[in-house]
């Protein structure tokens, strides 16, 4: 005997958001992390969310820049080190 059924419709709704320990906003931009940056939001990118040593997160786009001129957390202004050294190339959204 045979269990098989088909399915004939189905909607199937998803979300995803980060986990994140610490600040739950990009205080250079002040997006929330689970959406993309104020400066990524028109260009059709994709935001992606770093964290440093400190435990702090902001979108890559949003650090990097700050970073290059000053090398301490703009929120507890403890040296800043990424926690993960695999930063990302910027994509496309999928459409």
């Amino acid at each position: 005997m045979s269990s098989k059924f088909v399915v004939k419709d189905i909607r199937i709704l998803s979300s995803w958001g980060y986990n994140l320990s610490s600040n739950t906003d990009c205080t250079i931009c002040r997006h929330s992390l689970n959406s993309n940056s104020l400066y990524y939001q028109d260009k059709g990118l994709d935001s992606y969310v770093v964290q440093g040593t400190c435990g702090h997160s902001f979108h890559y786009e949003c650090i990097k820049p700050w970073v290059e001129k000053n090398k301490h957390c703009p929120i507890c202004s403890a040296e800043w080190n990424y926690a993960d050294r695999k930063l990302p190339q910027s994509k496309k959204k999928h459409t």
